[in-house]
C-alpha cells in the first residue's frame, strides 16, 4: 500500500477533526482544506487529496512554535499545485488562525523554518534548501519514529554535506537520494519530477524548488492554442497572472541563483526575462482585451516557440531524446549544475558509489534497515569477526561500486564498506566482489595468482579473505572475496587541483604531472609482468580504471604531490594466450602492451601542458625502476618461486602461465634499452601522425 495514503488514512481515523473547512481561491481555482489534531500536531489536507498522490503532491512541514511562539508541536500540510498554494494561508492566518506571524517575519519563516517536500511513488522526498541540518533531522525523526512512516518511506533529495555526514554516521547515506549514473537513470529522475501547477502545462520540479519548463513541454502547450484554446489561455494565466499573495508572476517570481519559481530550461538567466517574458505578456493582455482573435493568437503562439528555440544555448536543448538535453536538465534538477560551475570538480571514483540500505550499529550491534539484502548482512557480519578484542563498529555503510550500465542497482558484482571503529581515528574500508568465474577450482586459482604475484612485488591489496555464502536453502553456494581498498583515485577521478601551483592556481605544475607519469611506467611494468590481457576485449586492462594513484602533501615543496600507485586488480592477470618461449611471443608481446601504453600516455599528456616526450621519458624511468625492483626479487627468491606448487586445478594451467611469467619477467629486464627504443618510436609516430591529422584539418591560406 501506498506509504503516504496509509499515512493519511491513519491520521484520519486516528485523529480529531477540526471544525469548520477554510476555502482558498488560488491560481484560478477554489480549494477546500480540512484539518486533523493528533496529539499536539496538526494536519492540513487538501480534500480528495488521496486522489491526486500520484501528481508529486506538495507537503509543508513547520513546527508550531515557529508560526506562534505559545504553541507546540508541528503542523503539515498536504496540496496540490506548488507550495505556495498552501504556504501563503498557512502563514497568514486563514488555515485555523495557526499562525500569528506579522507580514514581515513570514519570508524568513518561509524560507529558514518550513521544509518543502513532495510525494513521489508513495515516498516523502525531503527538499532541505536553506533549512538547517538540525531541524531536518528532527523532522525526519518525527516522521518515522512518530508517525510510522518507515526509513524507506523518507528520502533526503538534497546532497547537503552536513546531511549527509549525519546519516553516514547512522549508516543510512542510502536514505540521502543518490545520483543517476546511467542515462537510463537519468530519465527514470526526470520522469518522476514532472509534474503540473493547476494547467495543462507540464514542468520539472527540481530540488531547489524551480519549475523548469523545457523547449518540448513549451511547444505542446503552444499547440494548445489551436487545439484547445482554453487550456493555452489557462496555461497562459499560469506563466503570467500575478495570483493571490504574491507581487509578481511566476516567470518573475525570484528563485535559486537566478532562476525564477517557472524558469525556462536551455536558455541563458536573465535573457528569457528580457525577451521571451514580455512577449508571454504581451499576448496574455491582447487575450485579456480581446485585441486579438483565434488565428491571431495561433500566430503569435507560433512566433513565442519561434523565440524560444532561438534562445537556446544548444541545438540539443529542443531535443528531449538528447543525452545532452537528459544530461543537463538532471544537473539543474539536482543541483549538480551549481557544483561543476563553481569549482570545475572532477568526478571522483567515489561518485560510481551508490549506497545501498545496510545497519545502524547500537553498542556495536546492528539493526538491519529495511530493504538491506542478506548480501550486506553477510557483508557486515564478517567485518564484524574482523575486528579485535573490545574494538566494536560505530557506524557502516554499505555501497555499490557502479561498473556496468546494464546491470540494476544492488545487482552488481562489487560492494564495498566504509566504516569506523571505536579504536580507529578514521574510516576504513572493504571491498567486497564476486568472482569473476563460477567455475569449479576458480576460487583457487584467484587466490595463487594473488598470492604469487604480491610476493614478485606487484601492488595488490594488502589483504584478501575469500568466502563463501548460500543466498538460500535451494540455491548453489557463491564464492566472492573481500579485500582492502586501494587508498587513492583512478588517473581519470584525479582532481584537477591537484595539478595546479599551490601559489597560483592557474598555473599547471609540470613536476606533478611528471611524477604521475612516472607511476604510469611503474604501472605499466606490473601491468605486462603480470601478463594481463583480456581476450574479449583485446586489452591489456591498463588506463581503464585499474590503476589507483595515491598522492601525499610534500612539506618542502608545500604541495600535494604523488606518492605511489597500486594496480589492485587481478582480473586479467596470466591471460596472454601464447606461452611460447620464442623471440617472436616476446617481440609480440612487447608491441602489445607498448602500443596500448602509448595511447594511454598520450590521453593523459592531452589534459596536461607538459610535451609528450618529456612524459615519455618519465614513463620509462618508471617503467624500468619496477621492473628492476620485481626482476630482483624474482632473482633472490627463484628457488621458492620455481618450486610453489598450490593445489589449482590443472584447466586452468597454473603452473605453466606462472613460470612462463616469470621467464618473460626476466626477458623484460634484460630487454630494457630495446623496449625504451620501442616505446619512444611508437610515441614519435603517435605524435607524427597527430601533426599530419591537423594539419589536413587546418584550412588553407587562400581558403580553398
Amino acid at each position: 500500500m501506498n506509504g503516504v495514503r496509509q499515512f493519511i488514512s491513519h491520521v484520519k481515523s486516528g485523529g480529531t477533526r477540526l471544525p469548520g473547512v477554510v476555502r482558498i481561491s488560488s491560481m484560478g481555482r477554489e480549494r477546500e482544506f480540512e484539518a486533523y489534531e493528533l496529539g499536539a500536531d496538526v494536519f492540513i489536507f487538501e480534500r480528495s487529496i488521496s486522489s491526486h498522490l500520484n501528481e508529486r503532491p506538495s507537503v509543508l512541514m513547520v513546527c508550531t512554535g515557529r508560526l506562534n511562539r505559545r504553541s507546540r508541536g508541528r503542523v503539515m500540510t498536504i496540496s496540490t499545485g506548488n507550495h505556495s498554494v498552501a504556504a501563503l494561508p498557512l502563514l497568514d492566518g486563514r488555515f485555523w488562525k495557526i499562525s500569528r506571524l506579522i507580514p514581515s517575519r513570514r519570508g524568513e519563516v518561509m524560507m529558514n523554518g518550513i521544509l518543502c517536500a513532495n510525494v513521489t511513488d508513495g515516498v516523502l522526498e525531503i527538499s532541505q534548501r536553506d533549512v538547517s541540518t538540525a531541524d531536518l533531522v528532527a523532522f525526519d525523526r518525527w516522521l518515522v519514529e512518530d508517525l510510522g512512516l518507515g526509513m524507506d518511506g523518507v528520502v533526503m533529495l538534497d546532497r547537503n554535506e552536513a546531511t549527509l555526514e549525519h546519516y553516514r554516521k547512522l549508516g543510512q547515506e542510502w536514505r540521502v537520494k543518490p545520483l543517476a549514473w546511467t542515462e537510463n537513470e537519468m530519465q527514470v529522475a526526470l520522469a518522476s519530477s514532472r509534474k503540473r501547477i493547476s494547467s495543462k502545462i507540464e514542468y520539472f520540479h527540481s530540488s531547489r524548488g524551480v519549475h523548469f519548463l523545457t523547449y518540448p513541454a513549451f511547444i505542446k502547450f503552444i499547440s494548445l492554442a489551436e487545439t484547445s484554446p482554453g487550456d493555452f489561455v489557462a496555461g497562459l494565466r499560469e506563466l503570467t497572472g500575478v495570483f493571490e499573495g504574491s507581487s509578481r508572476s511566476f516567470v518573475r517570481t525570484p528563485k535559486y541563483r537566478g532562476h525564477h519559481e517557472v524558469d525556462f530550461f536551455g536558455i541563458r538567466r536573465g535573457v528569457a526575462i528580457e525577451k521571451l517574458v514580455p512577449e508571454l505578456e504581451s499576448l496574455m493582455e491582447a487575450i485579456a482585451l480581446g485585441r486579438l482573435g483565434q488565428l491571431g493568437v495561433i500566430q503569435k503562439a507560433r512566433a513565442l516557440a519561434q523565440i524560444y528555440e532561438s534562445l537556446l544555448t544548444r541545438p540539443e536543448f529542443a531535443d528531449a531524446s538528447s543525452k545532452v538535453f537528459t544530461e543537463t536538465l538532471y544537473m539543474h534538477l539536482t543541483g549538480e549544475i551549481y557544483a561543476v560551475a563553481g569549482d570545475g570538480s572532477t568526478p571522483a571514483f567515489d561518485d560510481r558509489r551508490t549506497a545501498l540500505p545496510g545497519a545502524t550499529f547500537v553498542n556495536g550491534r546492528p539493526v538491519m534497515h529495511p530493504g538491506s539484502d542478506e548480501r550486506s548482512e553477510v557483508l557486515l557480519s564478517n567485518l564484524r569477526g574482523m575486528l579485535s578484542k573490545d574494538e566494536f563498529i560505530e557506524y557502516a555503510n554499505v555501497y555499490e561500486i557502479r561498473e556496468d550500465e546494464n546491470v540494476p542497482t544492488g545487482k552488481g558484482l562489487t560492494r564495498e564498506v566504509v566504516y569506523k571503529t571505536n579504536m580507529r581515528p578514521i574510516e576504513s574500508s572493504l571491498v567486497e566482489k564476486g568472482l569473476a568465474s563460477k567455475r569449479r577450482g576458480y576460487a583457487e586459482y584467484m587466490l595463487a595468482r594473488i598470492g604469487a604475484l604480491r610476493s614478485l612485488g606487484v601492488t595488490l591489496s594488502s589483504y584478501y579473505r575469500l568466502l563463501r555464502r548460500r543466498p538460500s536453502t535451494r540455491s548453489a553456494p557463491l564464492d566472492y572475496y573481500i579485500r582492502t581498498r586501494c587508498e587513492g583515485e583512478p588517473l581519470d577521478s584525479i582532481p584537477a587541483n591537484w595539478f595546479r601551483s599551490s601559489e597560483d592556481s592557474s598555473v599547471e605544475e609540470a613536476e606533478v604531472v611528471k611524477g604521475v607519469a612516472t607511476l604510469m611506467g611503474d604501472a605499466a611494468a606490473q601491468n605486462m609482468a603480470m601478463k594481463k590481457f583480456d581476450q574479449s576485449k583485446e586489452s591489456p586492462l591498463f588506463g581503464v580504471g585499474k590503476e589507483i594513484y595515491e598522492f601525499e602533501y610534500d612539506i618542502l615543496k608545500e604541495q600535494i604531490v604523488p606518492k605511489k600507485v597500486a594496480t589492485c586488480s587481478i582480473r586479467g592477470s596470466f591471460g596472454w594466450p601464447d606461452l611460447s618461449y620464442t623471440d617472436e611471443n616476446v617481440n609480440a608481446m612487447a608491441s602489445f602492451y607498448f602500443t596500448h601504453y602509448t595511447h594511454a600516455l598520450k590521453a593523459f599528456c592531452k589534459a596536461h601542458t607538459v610535451p609528450m616526450a618529456e612524459l615519455a621519458e618519465r614513463f620509462m624511468s618508471g617503467f624500468e625502476f619496477r621492473t628492476h625492483a620485481m626482476a630482483w626479487q624474482l632473482s633472490v627468491m627463484r628457488d621458492k618461486f620455481e618450486s610453489f606448487n598450490p593445489p589449482v586445478p590443472s584447466v586452468y594451467h597454473f603452473a605453466e602461465r606462472w613460470k612462463f611469467v616469470m621467464w618473460s619477467l626476466e626477458r623484460q629486464e634484460r630487454r630494457l634499452p630495446l623496449l625504451r627504443k620501442m616505446f619512444l618510436e611508437k610515441v614519435s609516430a603517435v605524435e607524427c601522425a597527430e601533426k599530419i591529422g591537423s594539419c589536413k584539418q587546418a584550412p588553407s591560406p587562400t581558403g580553398e
